[in-house]
């Protein structure tokens, strides 16, 4: 049933029982007022009688039956009639025969005094109570008229409301399937038209959001669209990875490095898109790794060898945020050539059996640390040799000797930073170029140097099973403050390690300033 008619129905049936009640009120009333009009009836006819009939009278007054037509036309009386002993001796109209249905006050009986005549009066019911039943019957047709009038007018108005309302719920329904462009015509300013303007106000706001959302839309195609090219006209693959590794996202020069087609219809595993592009079994415990946890523990780039012999380089860019959780922009480049260059520049740059740089190395890096320095800094050189190893290299063989060149160059580059350069230039002449240098870190390199010397467990094996000591002797200078020339910086070098020879061995030297007197510390 529809909200109308439980209205109607609720309304029709809320009269009618109001109706009711009041009619059922007046009913009881007036009901009571009857009676009580019967009750003066009967006490004036007993004082009527009383003056009428004085005792002592006939046993049957003569004006009997005049008093019983009088009593009967008076009233209104269904039946008036006057018996003695059981006997009726005078009677006019005809008495309802089933009187138990009448209410008892209906049937009046009153002795005739001074006599044993007992008059019987039946009161008409229709007479007694018209005035009840016609302010009932009138108060049932006011109700019900008004009952009928009152659903008639809710009907009218409950249909423009619905009409109005209906019109609401369509344009409502137009608004949900996407039609923004969906008014209500407002008239009036009652509640409806407050909620029709409401909703046009909605609808207004809804269709101004939407047009900055398709222009943000397009916006961001654009946008997009200038990133695809973009990425497209690198050189270096890019790719967008899920926190499970899934390849969501990659450009047109990762797909020609790892040999997949695009665009992707489905995410694709980063592991299994490298495995399938022959990454070379030496590399895929390395592959392995890169694919665990690289948003901790790829802070550097990861180089893997492929079967078609070029190497790529992979470098992550992590970010991560409440909605989408970890991702990362994956980096490749292919760095095959640079590799090769690299392999052959340090076959051409270094020392093959310490893996430090050979002289033509160490030349290359001084002269451009040297071009590159900067307005009041200094570059360190350290020469040094080793004292005691063509002893060494003589009683204990080529090997030996190699083992120590080797155990020397490891020395070096514990005792100095990353940042300086450990080269060989041959021999057993050792150099160290200290960037950013100052006289004190170059006495304590020396002095580092020297006890490193000391204390290595393969020195100390050699000296205490064959007596021989292996030492260095080192010699330093700076530049500018010493030599203002690559030539003059190495030849002082030289020199002041010279002077540490002469001095005794397994000591230091560093150049002092011009016009002053260099000592030879020995530990």
């Amino acid at each position: 049933m529809s909200f109308k008619w439980k209205w109607l129905l609720t309304t029709f049936m809320a009269q009618v029982l109001l109706g009711g009640i009041f009619t059922g009120i007046q009913y009881v009333h007036m009901s009571r007022y009857a009676q009580t009009e019967i009750v003066r009836m009967e006490q004036a006819l007993q004082a009527e009688l009383v003056r009428a009939f004085p005792k002592g009278g006939a046993e049957v007054p003569a004006q009997l039956n005049s008093l019983i037509r009088d009593l009967y036309t008076r009233y209104a009386a269904q039946a008036v009639w006057a018996h003695h002993g059981g006997e009726t001796v005078a009677s006019l109209g005809r008495p309802l025969e089933q009187t138990s249905r009448l209410h008892p006050a209906l049937n009046l009986e009153m002795p005739l005094p001074g006599s044993a005549v007992v008059l019987a009066l039946q009161l008409d019911p229709d007479h007694v109570y018209r005035a009840r039943d016609d302010m009932v019957f009138y108060l049932a047709g006011v109700f019900l008229l008004s009952a009928v009038a009152c659903a008639l007018i809710l009907m009218g108005l409950s249909n423009t409301l619905l009409a109005r309302l209906e019109d609401l719920r369509v344009k409502a329904a137009a608004l949900q399937a996407g039609h923004v462009d969906s008014r209500i015509v407002v008239r009036g300013r009652d509640e409806i038209s407050c909620l029709g303007s409401t909703f046009n106000n909605m609808a207004q706001a809804i269709e101004n959001q939407m047009k900055v959302m398709e222009l943000n839309h397009a916006r961001s195609l654009s946008e997009k669209n200038r990133l695809d090219l973009l990425l497209s006209a690198l050189s270096s693959g890019v790719a967008y990875l899920d926190q499970h590794f899934n390849l969501l996202y990659a450009n047109r020069a990762l797909a020609n490095m790892l040999r997949f087609n695009l665009p992707l219809q489905e995410p694709l595993k980063l592991e299994t898109l490298l495995l399938q592009a022959g990454v070379v079994p030496e590399h895929r415990l390395l592959l392995r790794d890169m694919v665990t946890d690289y948003f901790s523990k790829h802070e550097v780039p990861v180089e893997l060898a492929f079967r078609d012999g070029k190497v790529l380089q992979f470098r992550f860019a992590v970010y991560s945020d409440e909605v989408q959780g970890a991702h990362a922009v994956l980096i490749a480049d292919d760095v095959s050539i640079r590799k090769n260059v690299e392999d052959l520049r340090n076959e051409v740059e270094r020392d093959p059996l310490t893996g430090v740089l050979n002289r033509r190395g160490f030349e290359l890096t001084l002269n451009t640390k040297i071009a590159r320095l900067l307005p009041g800094e200094a570059l360190g050189l350290v020469f040094l040799d080793l004292d005691g190893f063509k002893a060494v290299n003589d009683t204990l063989g080529h090997k030996a000797g190699d083992q120590i060149l080797k155990t020397s160059a490891t020395l070096l580059k514990g005792a100095t930073r990353n940042v300086d350069q450990v080269a060989r230039l041959g021999g057993d002449e050792f150099a160290i170029i200290v960037s950013r240098c100052n006289q004190q870190l170059l006495t304590n390199i020396a002095e580092r140097i020297i006890e490193a010397f000391a204390c290595d467990k393969l020195l100390l094996r050699i000296r205490q099973n064959h007596g021989l000591r292996v030492s260095c002797s080192i010699g330093a200078a700076m530049y500018p403050l010493h030599g203002h020339s690559v030539t003059e910086l190495l030849e002082l070098s030289d020199a002041q390690m010279y002077e540490a020879k002469k001095a005794g061995k397994n000591c230091y030297r560093i150049a002092n300033t011009p016009g002053a007197i260099a000592q030879a510390v020995k530990i």
